[in-house]
């Protein structure tokens, strides 16, 4: 969503844009989004696969599981990766290359130095702290080192939150080159409408509230409390309805807790869905949640599903972490609750449910924040603003 946004707002702003990349949809149901740009489709070569395959086959010989295939896959991509691009551009190269941080990612270092031009690398996570703490590395400190020298030898580094830009301040990076850019979001598809008949049908929503999270199914996303919260407010409201969208590792064990406790008939779980179709299903929500744990690391993140539901006017209910305690204002744009209170959850919810009022007023607050802070296009300008600047001091030698 990130990716497409972004490139979105910039074809807007009148910039050209290629964008090169390995995967065009997480699996073969899904539709590569449309994108009004010229797309580098570059997967893995049969040697890359064959190698990864070859190392699966081994793991399940000795029927162990690690995540060393993927590592292996990763690290020997970024070599090929570069090598292409490279070929691609050298008689015709870019003003700027932007690149996502990815877990041993080297290749945009690389391709700024053949190319000489500045590299822009957007962080949305402290990628090796990630790995370490929720999938473990088999190759143990060589993803932070990977990190920390490509963050080092980039131009410029764009943190989506203030603890992130701490992280890779720390990692020694100069504090002048880390910039701090919230994600953002697409007012022209996320915005307040009145709730659709069809979509409402098409579900199962009834005409009954509905709780809605937008996410992955992880750990760290809170997602284990959403059985209890329905639990406990099922009974208040009539035909009240937690809809999941999303997908994740997380699913199995929400699907069991919820058939136990006698709720799989008040829930509606849609897995992973086309940003279109997210936008309408948002749009049915009485009030967005955020339920994010509190993590054994300072909280980097800057979810998109909080700027979605704001921009769509739902009133949000989240954990009081990071920088979703700058975004959201208790008692202004949403309401906040402390991380890990199930309790205080529940009653924030129940209140909004409980207060229509109270739900339109945060909802239309809430627009009126995001449309005027968080969109892509201010993002989009920003960026090009930093790579102009960029751009000039390496043409003066800085």
């Amino acid at each position: 969503m990130h990716v497409r946004g972004l490139v979105a707002a910039f074809v807007r702003a009148g910039h050209f844009i290629v964008l090169a990349a390995a995967l065009l949809n997480k699996t073969p149901w899904e539709r590569p989004a449309s994108l009004n740009v010229p797309l580098l489709h570059l997967p893995p070569s049969a040697d890359i696969v064959n190698a990864v395959l070859a190392l699966k086959a081994f793991n399940e010989t000795l029927g162990v599981a690690n995540s060393l295939p993927g590592e292996l896959r990763r690290i020997l991509y970024n070599q090929e990766l570069g090598m292409q691009i490279k070929r691609r551009f050298e008689s015709a190269p870019p003003d700027f290359i932007y690149e996502r941080a990815s877990l041993y990612g080297t290749a945009g270092v690389a391709l700024s130095r053949e190319l000489n031009v500045p590299l822009l690398v957007e962080l949305n996570a402290p990628l090796a702290v990630e790995q370490s703490a929720y999938r473990a590395t088999g190759l143990g400190e060589l993803a932070a080192q990977a990190e920390r020298w490509a963050l080092l030898h980039a131009d410029a580094v764009l943190t989506v939150s203030a603890p992130l830009r701490d992280h890779v301040v720390s990692l020694g990076v100069e504090p002048d080159r880390v910039q701090v850019v919230p994600n953002g979001v697409d007012v022209a598809l996320f915005q307040p409408r009145p709730h659709d008949a069809g979509v409402r049908a098409r579900w199962g929503l009834g005409n009954g509230p509905v709780l809605g999270f937008v996410g992955g199914l992880r750990p760290w996303h809170g997602v284990e409390a959403l059985p209890t919260l329905l639990e406990r407010l099922v009974h208040r409201y009539r035909g009240l309805r937690l809809v999941i969208a999303g997908d994740g590792p997380l699913r199995g064990e929400l699907e069991r807790t919820l058939k136990e406790r006698r709720l799989t008939g008040s829930v509606v779980f849609t897995g992973w869905l086309p940003q279109e179709e997210v936008a309408e299903l948002m749009q049915q929500f009485d009030v967005g949640l955020a339920p994010y744990s509190k993590p054994e690391h300072a909280f980097y993140f800057s979810p998109l599903k909080l700027f979605e539901y704001m921009s769509c006017g739902i009133p949000v209910v989240a954990a009081a972490l990071g920088q979703i305690a700058e975004i959201v204002r208790d008692g202004e744009t949403g309401l906040l609750y402390p991380p890990g209170d199930v309790d205080a959850l529940i009653g924030a919810c129940d209140r909004l449910l409980a207060e229509p009022a109270l739900r339109q007023r945060l909802g239309q607050a809430a627009v009126k924040e995001v449309h005027g802070l968080y969109t892509w296009d201010q993002n989009a300008a920003r960026v090009v603003e930093l790579a102009r600047s960029r751009i000039a001091a390496r043409g003066a030698g800085r």
